[in-house]
């Protein structure tokens, strides 16, 4: 019944999403020059662990927000109704002697009634960070129980008994380019 409800909410904003940056002119935004890839075993910054996104579908809106600005996100879009509310996150992280990384963060929560259930979807363009979050699930008793394969998108279904969470792979053609997203998302 809350996926049904979440679906609907999803499906009513859906073409209301679009991201919008805010840069005073003049100024030129840097993004920090510490943050390291995973492939030397030192995490970013940046990237939210699968525990603290599974711990996310508990916390308030507010704890969820100050812990994204801290790793250095910026809150791009905020739409807010007396049953749903969505929240859209993103950052891009530039290595001094490597390429850059976008990520992107929104949860959704919506109410009717007695009934609340909140949605969170992280995305990377990150394939070393993609596996990590694929050995997390592997080696914390998540077993794969399907997997959908929608041309530009493949979906793994994964569940531990008491928590599903959906990996996506999604590849996009741009201008002779190939672009490959990695997004979690999971639900309560």
């Amino acid at each position: 019944m809350r996926y049904m409800l979440l679906l609907l909410v999803v499906l009513g904003l859906g073409g209301q999403l679009c991201a919008q940056a805010r840069i005073p002119i003049g100024k030129k935004h840097r993004a920090p020059k510490t943050v390291t890839t995973t492939t030397d075993s030192r995490v970013s910054p940046a990237v939210v662990s699968v525990p603290d996104l599974i711990d996310m579908l508990d916390w308030t809106g507010k704890q969820i927000d100050t812990t994204l600005k801290n790793k250095g996100y910026l809150l791009m879009q905020k739409d807010v109704d007396s049953t749903s509310s969505l929240f859209l996150y993103s950052m891009l992280t530039r290595l001094e002697d490597g390429p850059a990384t976008v990520r992107s963060f929104s949860f959704m929560d919506a109410a009717v009634g007695e009934l609340k259930s909140r949605l969170i979807s992280y995305r990377t363009y990150d394939k070393n960070e993609f596996r990590d979050i694929s050995s997390y699930l592997l080696s914390n008793n998540y077993q794969k129980t399907n997997e959908f394969d929608f041309g530009e998108a493949r979906h793994s279904l994964y569940s531990n008994g008491t928590q599903e969470i959906r990996l996506k792979v999604i590849t996009t053609v741009k201008d002779k380019r190939t672009f490959i997203a990695y997004e979690l998302e999971l639900g309560k």
